[in-house]
This record gives structure tokens, sequence and C-alpha cells, in this order.
């Protein structure tokens, strides 16, 4: 399984192996991505954020977090996607690992994690899973400036244009907008001013 994964993401790999980090785990959601998790959230289920990384003996990882569930997709080609409901997830952690970063959750007596997450979409997941559900401390926390945070919001904001009804998005884009921001000042991520900046930036260019 370990070289069947190599094959099919070789390039991926050699470059988590020889750079330390994983240079796709940044990316927007792929049209697949979208297509594949569309189905599994409800109407009036709001998308909070994700993360993309690796998964051991399996391949590209996707978890997506809602205020209902996380969903969590852990193969490059299939389509099944296990449904985690926030009640049921009794341990949470992040860590920062030699690849990235590691999340880690248990639901219902059994672990799941991802690694070689983004630093800051890692930051912002883990901290928007963390007001749903317990979670540790952050081992080795990441420090985030104004352009990790305007990043975050951007990918943040284009998962939620494309996967929740037209209806409710420019009200949770801009709710999420302005609450990142928010707890960014508040976590001394971002000074207040600098906060407003990526706010203000985000809704004229929404």
């Amino acid at each position: 399984m370990a070289w069947l994964d190599f094959l099919k993401n070789g390039n991926e790999l050699s470059e988590l192996l020889i750079e330390g980090n994983n240079p796709y785990s940044a990316q927007l959601l792929k049209q697949a991505d979208v297509d594949q998790m569309r189905n599994h959230i409800q109407p009036d289920e709001r998308v909070l954020g994700y993360v993309l990384g690796r998964v051991v003996l399996s391949g590209r990882g996707l978890w997506l977090l809602t205020d209902r569930q996380l969903l969590v997709s852990e193969n490059d080609t299939g389509t099944l996607v296990h449904h985690l409901a926030l009640k049921d997830i009794t341990q949470a952690e992040c860590v920062k690992g030699k690849y990235g970063y590691t999340l880690r959750v248990t639901a219902a007596g059994q672990q799941r994690s991802v690694y070689g997450a983004s630093a800051h979409l890692a930051a912002v997941f883990y901290r928007a899973l963390g007001q749903k559900v317990s979670c540790s401390p952050v081992f080795k926390p990441t420090a985030l400036d104004a352009d990790d945070v305007a990043e975050v919001v951007h990918h943040f904001s284009d998962a939620a244009l494309r996967l929740q009804p037209v209806a409710l998005v420019n009200a949770d884009a801009r709710a999420l907008i302005a609450q990142l921001a928010q707890d960014a000042a508040g976590q001394g991520w971002l000074q207040a001013s600098e906060a407003r900046q990526v706010h203000e930036t985000e809704v004229v260019s929404s």
C-alpha cells in the first residue's frame, strides 16, 4: 500500500520529505473535493473551514469542518466520506511535526489523523474546532501574520461559497471574516488595526 501511494503521489511525497513541509496543503479545494463533499452537507449547515494533508498508507487527506460535523476523506480517488458528529468527538490535538502540522481526533473510540497540514490553515481550523469540542492546547503553536490570516480567510470563504447554498454564503462569509480577524487580534496574531484591514480588504474584494 505504501509503495502504491508513492507511485501515485511521488512528486508530492518527495517535496514533503525534501522540504519538510507539504507544498500542497495550502491549496484551495479542488472541484473534485467540492463534488465529493457537497452532498454530505445539509442546506442549513455552515462550513467553518478545512485542512489538507496526508493520511498514512492512504494518500491525500481532507478534513472539512461544519457547525455540526467533521467530514473526513482519506484517499485520492475514492468517494468514501466519514461523518464524525461534533458531539461524538472526545479528544482532539494539533502538534507541529517534521512535515507540517498533524491533527488527530478521537470519536466513538476510533482515532483519525492527518499530517503535513499547512501551519496557518491548521491553526485557524483547530481554533474553530476548539469552539465546538474539547481540544488539547496546540503543541508548538505557529505565529500568524496578516498575510497568513488573509490567506486563511480567502481559502475558507472560497470553500463556503462553493459548498453552501448561495443564500447562506454572503452572510456566513462576512461573519467568518469578521470572526477570524477578531479572533486573530484577540490572540495577539494581529494588531487591532491589522485585523480591521484584513476585514475591510476581504469585504471589498467580495
